[in-house]
């Protein structure tokens, strides 16, 4: 059979075309020399066609233009390819390769189709830290919203213990280390951590994101920590999923009940720790990020790391400034100044204006509140709730909080008998605080010792006794 000629017109239409076309491309014999290129084929890729006349492919791999080269391996097996190049001009190109077959069924040449990919990628990265900032907005949002609602973030310190607490976290929010809060559930251990960041310059840069480390079995906290790749498991985001330690990039990452981390992920959150950088579920290639981490918890991680429940070279690296919360019976101070903090709150939320009259007050200095801050918060908070009249009495009071005994002793001490109402919370308060020093000072006899059972400093009792006149009583 004869094989078909084209004219010179016919060919001279092809030529035109293919110097047209946007996407490079670059013509070889069977053998892999070179026939030709269009103006494309150099824009792409930065290399002069002109050089190309006469020569193998395998020049441009011995010049160091590429270092591989996808129509000489189609040549071998006559498998089309596709793969990506990086060329001369610095662009990653996409690179199709496929033979071109005579009508007889005889190999011709290969041809190359060559698409700038740089303008894709670039909008591709754009969107990667488009859709990173989206999300660092919504936490941020989140965070305010979180902020708008100030009995979440009380941040009221009357105790020593506390307001050294309050000190440290200042200081070391001006630096990058990592921070370990210890204490009992509830003593604002989550407040703390934001206290931290919001005095540092990552309040500026970046956002603080929380996890919940017990919230969540091992394998979702893992990708909801480290996020995916797409396709990296079923049920798999087409687009897979930014970790929160990449949506906290610039900011704070806070690790709440990190004694929960499960053992098996503890490794790679140190190697996060020691190199600063991800790697997704599903991927290979690490992700360099700028987080502060601060963990808190209510376990003893030196036991833990004794039980071989905790890696001890995690807790190290987490333990750089460690910062103990002590509960509120060891600081009663801040009992009611907590109380006078929720009642304002939730009396303006619910449009409320309740009291709290001296035998309440007695009840809760008296309570040990085991469930710390949060406890006082959704105490009263219920107490505004369901209270019926103005005046929240002794009868108002959860069981776990109405000791009658301790109440009834306290009562009958007082001379004259407590009102029922007391006005103002704030003046209720310095009332009864007033007769708590008085009362020990009678008892003591001295500030020192007076001032050892209210859990206070000498130079506190000192100016409250000024305040409230009680003159007379001598250091020892």
């Amino acid at each position: 059979m004869m094989e078909k000629r084209y004219s010179d017109t016919t060919l001279g239409i092809v030529k035109a075309v293919i110097e047209a076309a946007e996407d490079g491309v670059f013509l070889t014999d069977k053998k892999g020399n070179f026939i030709m290129a269009n103006k494309a084929f150099e824009r792409i890729t930065g290399i002069n066609r002109e050089e190309l006349v006469g020569q193998h492919t395998e020049l441009m791999i011995e010049k160091g233009w590429v270092s591989t080269a996808v129509n000489l391996d189609v040549i071998k097996d006559f498998k089309s390819r596709t793969k990506y190049i990086t060329y001369p001009s610095g662009k990653q190109v996409l690179v199709s390769a496929g033979m071109i077959f005579r009508e007889n069924g005889k190999p011709a040449g290969c041809i190359s189709i060559m698409r700038d990919l740089t303008e894709l990628n670039d909008l591709k990265d754009k969107l990667t830290k488009s859709q990173i900032t989206i999300a660092q907005f919504q936490e941020t949002i989140d965070h305010l919203k979180e902020q708008l609602d100030h009995s979440k973030h009380a941040m009221v310190a009357q105790s020593t213990d506390f307001r050294h607490v309050l000190t440290l976290a200042k200081r070391i929010a001006r630096s990058d280390a990592t921070v370990l809060i210890t204490g009992e559930s509830g003593v604002g251990k989550d407040v703390l951590a934001q206290f931290i960041h919001k005095h540092s310059r990552r309040d500026n840069t970046g956002s603080l994101v929380k996890v919940d480390c017990a919230a969540l079995p091992a394998t979702l906290l893992e990708s909801e920590l480290f996020g995916y790749e797409k396709g990296a498991f079923t049920d798999a985001r087409t687009n897979g999923k930014h970790g929160m330690l990449e949506i906290a990039n610039g900011g704070t990452l806070f690790l709440d009940e990190i004694g929960e981390f499960p053992l098996e992920l503890q490794s790679k959150l140190l190697n996060v720790l020691q190199d600063r950088e991800i790697k997704k579920v599903g991927g290979t290639t690490p992700l360099p990020i700028d987080v502060r981490i601060v963990a808190a918890t209510n376990m003893n991680l030196e036991q833990m790391v004794k039980e071989k429940k905790f890696r001890e070279d995690l807790y190290y690296r987490l333990n750089v400034v460690p910062v103990y919360i002590s509960p509120l019976r060891k600081r009663r101070q801040d009992i009611l100044p907590l109380i006078d903090h929720f009642l304002k709150i939730f009396n303006q939320k619910y449009e409320a204006n309740k009291g709290l009259a001296t035998d309440v007050l007695n009840s809760f200095m008296q309570y040990d509140w085991p469930g710390n801050v949060r406890e006082i918060r959704n105490t009263i908070e219920r107490l505004v709730v369901t209270s019926t009249n103005d005046i929240i009495t002794f009868r108002d009071l959860p069981d776990d909080i109405r000791n009658l005994d301790a109440i009834t002793a306290s009562v009958e001490s007082n001379a004259p008998h407590p009102p029922e109402r007391t006005g103002p919370l704030k003046r209720s308060i310095e009332e009864f605080e007033k007769t708590l020093i008085q009362r020990s000072l009678e008892r003591h006899g001295n500030l020192v010792d007076a001032a050892r059972d209210l859990h206070i400093d000498i130079s506190t009792l000192t100016r409250k006794n000024k305040k409230y006149g009680l003159t007379g009583y001598t250091r020892t």
